[in-house]
C-alpha cells in the first residue's frame, strides 16, 4: 500500500535532459518491537534511494520519512544544480 507517490520532474541546469523523479512513502506497519517503520523511496536521481525508517508511533514515522525526503531530495536538487516541479525546497 502506498501511502504517498509524487512523480516530479528534475530539470538540471546543465543542460541535460530532464528527468522524472519518483518519491515514494509505502508499507507502514507495526514492527514486532512495538515501533512502527515505513519504506521510503527516491528514484531517478543519479542514484536511486530506497531505506526503511523507524519511528516510535505511525504518526511519528511518517514524520520522518518526509523531513528524510526533504533533506535526500532537496540535498540531490540543490547539489546538482536545476529545479525540481512541483517544487521541493530544501531545508
Amino acid at each position: 500500500m502506498n501511502i504517498l507517490e509524487i512523480v516530479s520532474t528534475f530539470t538540471p541546469s546543465d543542460g541535460s535532459a530532464p528527468r522524472t523523479i519518483t518519491i515514494r512513502i509505502s508499507d507502514l506497519r507495526e514492527e514486532p518491537d512495538g515501533l512502527w517503520s515505513v519504506a521510503v523511496d527516491v528514484l531517478g536521481f543519479k542514484t536511486d534511494d530506497s531505506v526503511r525508517l523507524k519511528g516510535a508511533d505511525w504518526l511519528n514515522t511518517i514524520e520522518s520519512a518526509a523531513g528524510f525526503i526533504r533533506r535526500l531530495a532537496g540535498g540531490k536538487v540543490r547539489d546538482y544544480g536545476g529545479t525540481i516541479t512541483p517544487l521541493l525546497l530544501p531545508p
